[in-house]
């Protein structure tokens, strides 16, 4: 899950990777502005048990649909820092809103294999919905992919992936219908916990959908060819409490 760019800051971030001496365990040594991913108590991505129970929160959505922006990301100064991702930025006017108030989508990319784990259990890959506040503070929707039947979306993303890292392509003919991303299913697990690369911001509000979308052998594996390994290891609890709720509105225009 990317991170944000320092405001005003024109220095280029620390390198960091998912291997060796640039690996999630070095992360807070690289930069003193990275020290959240080694001192902080409320990290992502962590393990998720399917008897997580908690207070119930209400979230929306209002997705539309947007046209293909479509990179692979090292470093960008964007809002969101990606590194080691296939990312695809959106067109305006889709929303989050939940208790803490309303987001606005910015992008979403993939992990692989998957960084939340279900009892133990990783999934091929992870979609991140990443999402931004007017104030600065993100919301992150995540949705976990397994074998089965073609994905329809991915089907549309797949041609115009970048072949190579730091390419990009904005192809406004390739229409993405987004709320289609999300799974049929409205149940889903929230916590409060961090985004999941350097430099590991917290206050994040997480949602993780429970059912996991299908994805053919062979999508996945182009999406795991260009990107593995992209996850970082799942993050103790410290005695969060994991919220599940069956109450997710999807909204699309």
């Amino acid at each position: 899950m990317g991170s944000s760019t320092p405001h005003g800051g024109a220095a280029r971030p620390a390198h960091w990777g998912y291997e060796g001496k640039d690996g999630p365990e070095y992360w807070p040594t690289l930069n003193p502005a990275y020290a959240a991913c080694g001192q902080g108590k409320n990290q992502s991505p962590i393990n998720i048990t399917q008897s997580a129970a908690g207070d119930a929160k209400s979230w929306k959505f209002d997705y539309k649909t947007t046209s293909l922006k479509i990179a692979h990301h090292e470093h960008v100064t964007d809002i969101v820092d990606n590194g080691h991702t296939i990312q695809v930025s959106v067109d305006g006017g889709s929303t989050l809103t939940t208790e803490r108030g309303v987001y606005t989508l910015k992008q979403f990319h993939f992990h692989t294999p998957s960084e939340h784990t279900i009892d133990g259990s990783h999934f091929p890959m992870e979609m991140h919905f990443v999402h931004q506040s007017a104030d600065g503070r993100f919301a992150v929707v995540a949705a976990l992919f397994q074998e089965g039947e073609e994905n329809v979306n991915l089907a549309k993303i797949i041609p115009h992936l970048p072949a190579a890292k730091g390419a990009k392509a904005d192809l406004p003919e390739v229409r993405l219908e987004l709320s289609f991303h999300l799974p049929d299913s409205k149940a889903a697990y929230t916590y409060m916990g961090s985004l999941t690369t350097p430099p590991c911001t917290e206050s994040v509000e997480w949602l993780v959908f429970r059912d996991p979308v299908p994805a053919s052998t062979a999508q996945l594996e182009a999406f795991a060819s260009r990107l593995s390994p992209s996850n970082r290891p799942v993050q103790p609890l410290h005695g969060r409490v994991i919220g599940s709720r069956t109450t997710v509105n999807k909204v699309s225009r």
